[in-house]
């Protein structure tokens, strides 16, 4: 009679179901740090688009601009335009 008995013991339902949790658990962090880096993204591409905006109707209330001599590379100046978490830098002569 213990042989004809079909089913699984508790360890075997057991492991299995502490694997599902490990795996759900990684899911779950995965899915998490996924949507930081898309709030991240979004927020970052909000602020570009307002900077490239507000570059290109030569509107530049709001943003910081910030001008440097370039050592190795006399006559350019790098401005660097700042809004946000958004940076466009510049190259002149």
């Amino acid at each position: 009679m213990f042989g004809t008995c079909r089913g699984f013991t508790l360890i075997e339902v057991l492991i299995a179901l502490s694997v599902l949790v490990i795996t759900f658990s990684v899911l779950f962090e995965l899915l998490l740090s996924a949507r930081k880096d898309y709030e991240l993204a979004r927020s970052l591409y909000q602020d570009m688009s307002l900077l490239n905006n507000k570059i290109l109707e030569n509107r530049l209330e709001g943003v910081r601009v910030r001008e440097r001599e370039l050592r190795d590379y006399p006559g350019i100046k790098e401005v660097e335009l700042s809004y946000g978490s958004a940076v466009i830098y510049l190259f002149k002569k």
